[in-house]
């Protein structure tokens, strides 16, 4: 006697419509506060509106993907497939951008598989360690907090030499180091890596060097908090 035998079903029942609200809503209100985090701590010439938007769509639709991957292997792989017709092109200048893309990417999934509580708990100490080193600075150098740049050109036979500005420098930095020195023509150059005194700030160092005679054109920038230059 020949017994059937009973394959055991591994079809995954279908979530109900209170469960996907409430990992999409979860998912959004997670994704809104890291946003906020991005805003409040974000440093640098590259901030884009664009990207905190992106922020919470990217998280909401990992979420959504991994509802829609849980049905079943073949939704996994067509997933993966039209991941693979998608190209990013945008180019994210600050790491930190790319860290934050993970960051909603791992609270997505998170929430699409309902571990509610990995997901709170990831963006409370992950949100808390960003706020505690945006609050210490941290590895920020200290070598040198601006960088100056002198212009002569000379149009009214006024010289400008590296020895009068380092004059000058001396009295209102701790520490300059020459980047680079440019002579085109009649246009005289000079680019300093400065850290200012305590005692002073950029500003007045910006002025002392404003007064020499054959700087026609001063500009400090500030490197600190700059991702690009």
């Amino acid at each position: 006697m020949i017994t059937a035998l009973t394959i055991p079903s591994t079809a995954v029942p279908s979530l109900s419509v209170a469960e996907i609200a409430t990992i999409l809503g979860g998912t959004f209100g997670l994704c809104l506060v890291i946003a906020w985090i991005y805003k409040g701590t974000h440093r640098g010439l590259s901030y884009s509106q664009s990207f905190q938007f992106s922020l919470v769509i990217i998280g909401m639709l990992s979420a959504a993907v991994m509802m829609v991957a849980r049905v079943g292997i073949l939704n996994a792989l067509g997933i993966l497939g039209v991941f693979a017709l998608v190209r990013f092109r945008t180019i994210v200048k600050d790491t930190k951008d790319m860290a934050y893309v993970l960051f909603v990417l791992v609270i997505g999934l998170a929430m699409g598989t309902k571990e509610y509580s990995l997901a709170l708990l990831t963006t409370g100490a992950v949100g808390l360690v960003v706020l505690v080193l945006t609050r210490l600075n941290f590895g920020v150098s200290k070598r040198h907090d601006s960088v100056l740049r002198v212009t002569n050109y000379a149009d009214d036979g006024t010289a400008l030499d590296a020895a009068t500005v380092e004059t000058a420098l001396r009295g209102v930095s701790d520490s300059f180091s020459l980047l680079s020195a440019n002579v085109q023509g009649g246009q005289v150059e000079l680019t300093y890596g400065v850290r200012p005194k305590r005692s002073t700030t950029a500003t007045a160092v910006l002025q002392a060097i404003t007064q020499l005679d054959g700087a026609d054109n001063v500009e400090l920038f500030d490197t600190k908090h700059q991702v690009e230059f």
